[in-house]
């Protein structure tokens, strides 16, 4: 016995081949940006993460400071690079810069200029040869401790 396939079902036309040739290189380049935007922010976030913990460092060396000591020259780490993490065996190095202002030094416009026996801390981190903004803090220490505005 003959069987007929049904209409319609003779495979691809010349339509559909041609169609599917000009969509399947735009998923591939949506597919491929989509993916070095989160390589992208993967590796910016690892960044931000690693000089938030260079920062999250420096308050607590700074705590032990005595409050007459501390100035602009004090480093806020014992040192200034650190192995990357995925053990590439990559050193990162960054730059920590500590500011230290007398509170009445500071412009007019500033709330924290009214706050007696204070010194305002900002401190800045880095990476060397990276486009990522540095990391501030600002915090605000007096005789009797240390704080974060």
């Amino acid at each position: 016995m003959f069987y007929r396939k049904p209409k319609g079902s003779d495979g691809f036309n010349l339509v559909e081949v041609i169609l599917a040739c000009a969509i399947f290189p735009i998923i591939v380049i949506g597919l491929t940006q989509g993916y070095n935007a989160v390589r992208s922010s993967y590796t910016l976030a690892k960044q931000f993460n690693e000089m938030y913990a260079v920062l999250s460092a420096c308050p607590e060396v700074d705590r032990g400071l005595e409050y007459d000591y501390i100035s602009s020259g004090t480093n806020c780490y014992p040192t200034s690079s650190f192995y990357a993490e995925g053990g590439s065996g990559n050193v990162i190095t960054y730059s920590p810069v500590l500011q230290v202002t007398e509170t009445p030094d500071l412009p007019a416009s500033d709330p924290l200029q009214e706050v007696p026996d204070s010194k305002v801390i900002n401190i800045s981190v880095g990476y060397q040869n990276s486009p990522a903004p540095p990391l501030q803090l600002r915090l605000l220490i007096t005789r009797n401790g240390i704080g974060q505005p």
